[in-house]
Protein backbone atom coordinates (compact mmCIF):
# COMPACT_ATOMS: atom_id res chain seq x y z
CA UNK A 1 0.00 0.00 0.00
CA UNK A 2 1.26 3.71 -0.71
CA UNK A 3 1.64 6.47 1.52
CA UNK A 4 -1.03 7.87 -0.29
CA UNK A 5 -3.73 5.11 0.08
CA UNK A 6 -2.81 4.60 4.33
CA UNK A 7 -3.31 8.53 4.73
CA UNK A 8 -6.57 8.04 2.70
CA UNK A 9 -7.51 4.76 5.45
CA UNK A 10 -6.73 7.29 8.24
CA UNK A 11 -8.47 10.23 6.74
CA UNK A 12 -11.73 7.55 5.73
CA UNK A 13 -10.98 5.98 9.90
CA UNK A 14 -11.36 9.90 11.67
CA UNK A 15 -14.55 10.76 9.59
CA UNK A 16 -16.24 7.34 10.43
CA UNK A 17 -15.62 7.70 14.05
CA UNK A 18 -17.15 11.64 14.02
CA UNK A 19 -20.16 9.62 11.53
CA UNK A 20 -20.09 6.94 14.55
CA UNK A 21 -20.69 9.53 17.57
CA UNK A 22 -23.01 11.57 15.74
CA UNK A 23 -25.16 8.41 14.81
CA UNK A 24 -24.65 7.83 18.94
CA UNK A 25 -25.94 11.14 19.63
CA UNK A 26 -29.02 11.03 17.06
CA UNK A 27 -29.71 7.91 19.11
CA UNK A 28 -29.85 9.53 22.23
CA UNK A 29 -31.78 12.54 20.98
CA UNK A 30 -34.98 10.22 19.89
CA UNK A 31 -34.56 7.97 22.58
CA UNK A 32 -35.15 11.69 24.90
CA UNK A 33 -37.93 12.43 22.38
CA UNK A 34 -39.96 9.32 23.01
CA UNK A 35 -39.78 10.35 26.52
CA UNK A 36 -41.97 13.24 25.18
CA UNK A 37 -43.70 11.58 23.07
CA UNK A 38 -47.81 12.55 23.73
CA UNK A 39 -49.09 9.40 21.93
CA UNK A 40 -48.23 6.09 21.50
CA UNK A 41 -48.05 6.98 17.37
CA UNK A 42 -45.14 9.03 18.48
CA UNK A 43 -43.49 7.04 20.72
CA UNK A 44 -43.53 4.49 17.84
CA UNK A 45 -41.80 6.71 15.86
CA UNK A 46 -39.49 8.25 17.85
CA UNK A 47 -38.41 4.17 19.11
CA UNK A 48 -37.94 3.21 14.98
CA UNK A 49 -35.78 6.63 14.92
CA UNK A 50 -33.62 5.41 17.41
CA UNK A 51 -33.50 2.16 15.63
CA UNK A 52 -32.43 3.33 12.67
CA UNK A 53 -29.40 5.08 14.12
CA UNK A 54 -28.45 1.95 15.93
CA UNK A 55 -28.12 0.12 12.34
CA UNK A 56 -26.65 3.04 10.67
CA UNK A 57 -23.87 2.92 14.12
CA UNK A 58 -23.27 -0.77 13.46
CA UNK A 59 -22.82 -0.40 9.49
CA UNK A 60 -19.98 2.41 10.18
CA UNK A 61 -18.69 0.29 12.90
CA UNK A 62 -18.35 -2.60 10.71
CA UNK A 63 -16.85 -0.51 7.72
CA UNK A 64 -14.70 1.02 10.49
CA UNK A 65 -13.45 -2.65 11.51
CA UNK A 66 -12.80 -3.12 8.00
CA UNK A 67 -10.54 -0.32 7.67
CA UNK A 68 -8.90 -1.18 11.06
CA UNK A 69 -8.03 -4.86 9.66
CA UNK A 70 -6.39 -3.35 6.53
CA UNK A 71 -4.52 -0.60 8.19
CA UNK A 72 -3.36 -3.53 10.61
CA UNK A 73 -2.11 -6.12 8.15
CA UNK A 74 -0.33 -3.13 6.26
CA UNK A 75 1.43 -2.42 8.75
CA UNK A 76 2.48 -6.16 9.47
CA UNK A 77 3.80 -6.67 5.73
CA UNK A 78 5.91 -3.34 6.22
CA UNK A 79 7.79 -4.89 8.44
CA UNK A 80 11.22 -6.38 7.26
CA UNK A 81 11.36 -9.72 8.17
Amino acid sequence: MTRHEEEKLRSMREILLIAIQREEEAYQFYIGARQCARTPVEEEMFTRLAAQEQQHKKTLETQLAEINAQLEIDRALSYDI
